[in-house]
């Protein structure tokens, strides 16, 4: 399998999630997406972590969860509903101190190469 996750990504990795990365985010566990890049980022001292849900739309439309508010502030809507998904998503991650094989540990607890 080689290196899941690595600063120089060639090439893009198929991966599950098996849990959300932040608790307000709407990728759930079980959602399936590439990882297209992960990016240094030295002005937020994190990574930042690229991702592609177009193909999964349709296998992924299960997870989404009713967890978003309506106006009577009921959680009874999706990210989709509420115009929160993005196919293209990203999101950061970590401390860029951290060397390739910390961040391949940490994102492990978080993704899943399929």
């Amino acid at each position: 399998m080689g290196k899941l996750f690595n600063l120089n990504i060639i090439e893009a990795k198929k991966v599950v999630f098996l849990g959300p990365i932040f608790e307000d985010d709407f990728p759930e566990k079980g959602m399936k997406a590439w990882l297209t890049d992960i990016v240094k980022c030295e002005d937020e001292e994190c990574f930042k972590l690229h991702f592609d849900f177009t193909e999964f739309e349709e296998e992924n439309e299960k997870y989404f969860k009713a967890d978003y508010y309506d106006k009577n502030h009921v959680a009874c809507l999706t990210a989709k509903e509420v115009d929160m998904y993005n196919p293209k998503y990203s999101v950061y991650f970590g401390d860029i101190t951290w060397d390739n094989k910390k961040l391949e540990r940490e994102l492990r607890l978080y993704l899943k190469e399929i």
